[in-house]
């Protein structure tokens, strides 16, 4: 058995080292000393007090670090939560806005085949000479 303590010690005597996740409720306060300080330096004895000490005091900075990023998190949250509906309806009165833009050019386009043909038919001659002069302008921006 490859424990550090004895087989004649009860097994509650060990340290239980859990590997799910803690709760913030779970967790002890990072300055208080706990029972898991006093188990790990029974536990280890070759370490020295003032390694385990840096060791306890540099994982209880981290602890108070993590719990002021997850309160940032969690404010950030929030915010977005509140702001989420009030962007959704903005959302949906821009898609509203684009499809009527797109209704109306549709419209207006459609309008505008309806006049050519019109003139086409009305106009021949003077239609023909206006499209001869509009693929001569074409031909000439292309050049430049």
């Amino acid at each position: 058995m490859s424990s550090t303590t004895s087989p004649d010690e009860p097994r509650s005597a060990q340290p239980v080292v859990t590997a799910g996740l803690t709760t913030r409720a779970q967790l002890p306060h990072p300055l208080q000393h706990t029972s898991t300080e006093t188990a790990l330096s029974k536990a280890v004895p070759g370490l020295p007090a003032l390694d385990l000490s840096r060791t306890l005091s540099s994982q209880r900075e981290q602890i108070l670090i993590y719990r002021e990023m997850l309160e940032v998190l969690a404010a950030s949250e929030q915010e977005s939560a509140a702001l989420l509906p009030e962007l959704s309806k903005s959302l949906v009165a821009h898609i509203n806005t684009l499809n009527k833009l797109k209704e109306d050019l549709q419209n207006i386009f459609t309008r505008i085949r309806a006049l050519k043909t019109h003139f086409q038919k009305e106009y021949p001659d003077i239609f023909d000479y206006v499209q001869s002069l509009h693929v001569e302008e074409l031909d000439d921006e292309d050049e430049s």
